[in-house]
């Protein structure tokens, strides 16, 4: 029994151990000079964007768009900050890129310093601009560090409640094209750089007390019309006993020749246009397109090279004028036996579908 009633009080003694007072130890303050953050970390600023760009002079190589996201870089929120300090006025703002390879550097921003364009993909690369306060009220370009807002306001306590910004909060960012492309390129979220904070000029704060997340979309709409709508050949009478041998058309038989154009809309230098195929193969020669005839199938050729374009995505190539955004191409088209008989007698149709590819 006493060997229980022991047990019994170790029980209860541990149990009181663990409900042993807390005592939470107080925030060291910041290192003389710089600011952070301390509720809830860095202030995020997301901003999406959606640009369509239909001149065709803009999706080429090296073309820059400027203010790419309008005014949708701007946020409302407000963010306070602790400062290794008693009182301050002025703050020294410095904004880190996040993205890493350079892609480009051209321009300059209202201070004359030059832009750094940071690769986003393979087609876009961005430079930004942030909105600096105080007395300055200018977009800088990043990256800066230390820049004095030039604030001239009252001081105000480095760790009371009115210390606050909105440095990151609003800005502006160019786009640069690194090649044409065709359709949507999507922007997902991408953190696009950081914000720091100090009291005092030279000092390096070593956490950002704001970031900036970039996502958006951005489409270049390109189309082209064909011409004549719809292409419509009309091989005449042909006599069935001039169809003698598979594979061969009639005897004595001329190829007939269609030329094809295209109207364009926003195609630029190095964009391939072709046209494509769609109908259905001859079951007794692929490269043929079947006919309502069993015996007769429809060839189609490139009338600038004589290569056979497949029914199944064959592919016709187009001749591009870019500065006046047209092109031009043309077909052979022509029927063959399909199966050394005499083809029964009667109108034989063929259809296939032709589409512009653009890449």
């Amino acid at each position: 029994m006493k060997l229980k009633s022991i047990f019994r009080k170790l029980s209860v003694a541990s149990v009181l151990a663990v409900a042993g007072t807390y005592i939470p130890q107080a925030l060291a303050a910041p290192m003389p000079g710089t600011c952070e953050r301390r509720e809830g970390g860095a202030q995020e600023y997301p901003f999406s964007f959606n640009a369509s760009f239909t001149e065709p002079d803009q999706n080429t190589t090296g073309k820059i768009i400027e203010n790419a996201a309008g005014g949708e870089w701007n946020r409302p929120e407000r963010y306070t900050v602790t400062c290794g300090c008693t009182n301050m006025r002025e703050a020294y703002v410095t904004a880190i890129p996040l993205l890493k390879e350079l892609d480009y550097t051209g321009g300059t921003d209202i201070e004359g310093t030059p832009l750094s364009y940071y690769a986003l993909n393979n087609f876009l690369s961005v430079a930004s601009m942030v909105y600096v306060g105080g007395d300055v009220e200018q977009n800088i370009a990043v990256p800066f560090y230390n820049k004095d807002n030039r604030n001239t306001g009252t001081p105000v306590s480095c760790s009371g409640a009115r210390n606050t910004f909105k440095s990151g909060s609003r800005g502006q960012i160019n786009l640069r094209f690194r090649r044409p492309f065709v359709g949507v390129q999507v922007i997902p979220p991408t953190r696009l750089l950081e914000v720091y904070l100090s009291s005092t000029p030279g000092v390096s704060s070593p956490t950002p007390v704001s970031y900036v997340t970039m996502s958006g979309t951005v489409t270049v709409p390109q189309n082209c019309e064909i011409s004549p709508q719809p292409v419509v050949i009309n091989f005449g009478d042909i006599m069935s006993t001039d169809f003698k041998r598979k594979g061969e058309m009639p005897k004595n038989f001329t190829p007939h020749q269609r030329d094809l154009t295209l109207a364009c809309r926003n195609i630029s230098d190095g964009v391939k246009v072709s046209l494509s195929f769609q109908g259905e193969a001859d079951p007794s020669d692929p490269s043929a397109l079947k006919s309502t005839n069993k015996d007769i199938a429809v060839k189609i050729e490139d009338s600038s090279s004589n290569a056979v374009i497949s029914p199944n995505n064959g592919r016709l190539p187009v001749m591009m004028n870019y500065m006046d955004q047209t092109g031009k191409t043309g077909i052979n088209v022509y029927p063959i036996n399909t199966s050394n008989e005499m083809p029964e007698v009667g109108v034989f149709n063929s259809t296939a579908t032709i589409r512009v590819e653009i890449e």
